[in-house]
């Protein structure tokens, strides 16, 4: 896949695992890449060649240690890519992670950050888990659910002023995307193609050996503080949008309380409540393949929702998917034998 040119920044300690992930990146499927290692460990960095596989490679720094944002902010100062993307010494991606992105990224024109999930790996190299989560602006003000090492985003967002902040501690990629996400949205690539060594480094912002109590605590409390006013006002707007599309629903003007879902969901897309509200307007004039899509999401996030379960079920049963209605249903009454509405539903199927 040809497309324009993507830096991929390395911030690296020197560490031994940076063979690893120079490695990953010579052998990324996507044809036009610049590789940038920048020497955070100071003139003590080992001397690296000019190639990593097919792409050029430059060794970047100040002469001096940096910290992880000055080492970050050296990167994208070095960057001529039309996009970036991160990657840790001590982390690698897959060979399609880069392709994947920009293909991501190219299907929606209204995102210039795009991402993947990610595989988090344990230092024994063993697999511990996967993190995939669909954007959702202000869930984004809550946690962060995107590793540096997993978006690909536009580089006009460092000339419009996004940068990586010294004083928010270990969240400064945390910061930095929500930095990004006041400027536009966010597209989720869906499947995981960068890979995490929680364990490993010194942030103090992983797991294992590699987390530090106080740290997360003061980086947590300065990221909070920073975005205060911002998530404070994204909770308002979500909130009056969710009352107008209700009022709207009691009035039974469908169309606007549809277009106010819509809204409160463009701020905060995983809330349960809003996309079953949606999901039961888009049942209603027989968009299916949405309603579906909805509730899956709305399921994904709470599976402990046995209504939403239910309505998921309901529209399985419309649009022709009845294997899928009837292992839901089946599944919440093992759960929760005494489901009144499952049973119902259960029973009217198999009657």
């Amino acid at each position: 896949m040809t497309g324009g040119l993507v830096t991929v920044i390395i911030r690296s300690m020197g560490r031994l695992l940076l063979h690893m992930a120079l490695g990953s990146v010579g052998a990324q499927e996507y044809e036009n890449i610049e590789v940038r290692v920048v020497a955070a460990s100071g003139k003590s960095h080992p001397a690296l060649a000019h190639t990593c596989g097919p792409f050029p490679l430059r060794l970047v720094g100040t002469g001096k240690r940096l910290s992880r944002a000055e080492a970050a902010n050296v990167g994208l100062e070095s960057a001529r890519g039309e996009h970036c993307v991160f990657l840790d010494d001590d982390d690698f991606h897959d060979p399609d992670h880069v392709s994947g992105l920009v293909a991501t990224l190219a299907a929606n024109p209204d995102a210039r950050v795009a991402y993947s999930g990610i595989k988090v790996i344990g230092a024994d190299g063993g697999k511990l888990g996967v993190i995939e989560s669909p954007y959702d602006r202000l869930a984004l003000h809550e946690r962060n659910y995107i590793q540096v090492g997993a978006a690909l985003f536009d580089r006009r967002l460092v000339e419009e002023g996004c940068r990586f902040d010294p004083e928010v501690g270990a969240y400064d990629d945390w910061d930095f995307w929500l930095q990004c996400s006041e400027r536009t949205d966010f597209a989720f690539h869906g499947r995981p193609t960068t890979n995490w060594r929680s364990d490993t480094g010194e942030s103090g912002a992983g797991g294992g050996m590699n987390f530090d109590p106080e740290v997360n605590f003061a980086s947590l409390a300065a990221v909070h503080g920073k975005w205060a006013g911002v998530r404070d006002e994204l909770r308002q707007r979500f909130a009056a949008r969710a009352e107008a599309g209700a009022a709207a629903l009691a009035r039974g003007d469908l169309q606007e309380a549809e277009g106010h879902y819509r809204e409160a969901l463009h701020i905060h897309g995983k809330d349960p409540d809003a996309l079953n509200q949606l999901a039961r307007l888009l049942h209603a004039r027989r968009a299916s393949g949405e309603a579906l899509a909805c509730l899956r999401t709305a399921l994904r996030a709470h599976p402990e929702r046995s209504d939403i379960a239910c309505n998921l079920a309901r529209v399985e049963m419309a649009a022709g998917n009845p294997a899928a209605a009837r292992a839901l249903l089946v599944a919440l009454l093992r759960r929760e034998p005494g489901n009144t509405d499952a049973g119902a539903l259960l029973q009217r199927m198999t009657a």
